[in-house]
This record gives C-alpha cells, structure tokens and sequence, in this order.
C-alpha cells in the first residue's frame, strides 16, 4: 500500500546547513537591537555580532558570530542547545559557578539562566533554540 500524503506535508523538505555558513562565510550583520529587551544586554552597551538563520519555526536553527563580548542575561527567555564552533564561551552563574565550553563542544542552557555569557575571542557557534515557548 502507498503512503499517501497531504499537500502540506508533501512541499516539506529538508533545509541543508551549508558548510560557508558554520565557517563564517556569509553571515548577516545582526541587528544590536536583539539585546535590548531587558532580559540580555551587553555590559558596553553595543554588541557586534553576525548570524544566519536557517529555520524558524517552533525551534530556530542558526549560527551566530560575536566579537570578543560579555553579556548579562537576566533570565533567558528560551531553552538553547549550543555546538561552539569557534572560540570559548565562559558562563558565569550569579553564585560564581563558572562553566567553560571551547570549540567542539555542545550544552544546553535552560530557560531562566542568569549570569554572564563571555566571549574572550572571536566566538561563533551553532544554536537551536525553542522558539515555541512562553513569556513569564
């Protein structure tokens, strides 16, 4: 018996993550913006940074590039699945426990992290993010 689909479902298709794209090539100037809705905000005030967005949906697929930077979150929005690319991240939590992730590695960060997000160098990872989530 044949598998019979509905249109719908038919025109969907797999949505390839280009290889440029998790080597740099090709991202978007990021719009500083993004950080100024209270719960992440840059410790200078500006944020430097290039992405590309490859899906959107009730998750979003996408690799993001920073400058060296800290960043405060106060309560992140979203749960967030991290393969650091390039670079270090160093999390810092409010009770000083710090978490040190480089090139290769992969965590998830849950919704309601607070503390730093730092960036010492140059940082760019791979990130799925649950965008099918709540606000408090």
């Amino acid at each position: 018996m044949a598998h019979e689909s509905s249109p719908v479902q038919a025109s969907l298709k797999p949505i390839p993550i280009g290889a440029s794209f998790l080597d740099g090539k090709g991202l978007a100037k990021g719009d500083p913006q993004e950080f100024s809705d209270g719960d992440i905000s840059t410790e200078d005030g500006s944020a430097s940074f290039s992405q590309h967005t490859f899906f959107t949906g009730k998750i979003v697929v996408a690799v993001y590039e920073s400058e060296p930077s800290k960043v405060r979150i106060d309560g992140l929005p979203y749960d967030e699945f991290i393969q650091v690319l390039e670079g270090r991240l160093i999390l810092t939590t409010d009770d000083g426990d710090t978490f040190e992730f480089k090139e290769g590695d992969s965590l998830t960060l849950p919704q309601g992290f607070v503390g730093f997000w730092e960036m010492p160098e140059t940082y760019r990872e791979l990130i799925v993010i649950n965008a099918d989530y709540e606000q408090p």
